[in-house]
């Protein structure tokens, strides 16, 4: 299954303004310089206080379709 690691931060005041319907799909950089976006719904799990930040791996489909994303342990 393919993967993509990317690093991610996205504040508060942010992730508010997704919640509000101020966009919809979150759009990074791997690490190997993939252009990925996906649904900012899919961040729901990692937020906290501060929004979103850390290292994050996305698993994906042969076809592109997300199949889980997951932050990395360790990697603030």
């Amino acid at each position: 299954m393919p993967v993509a690691d990317f690093h991610l931060d996205v504040s508060r005041d942010e992730m508010l303004a997704y919640y509000a319907g101020h966009g919809s799909r979150v759009v990074v950089q791997s690490d190997t310089g993939l252009w990925i976006q996906f649904p900012a719904s899919r961040l729901r799990a990692f937020v906290n206080h501060d929004g979103v930040h850390g290292r994050f791996r996305l698993y994906y489909d042969e076809s592109g379709h997300i199949e889980r994303l997951e932050k990395l342990q360790g990697q603030e």
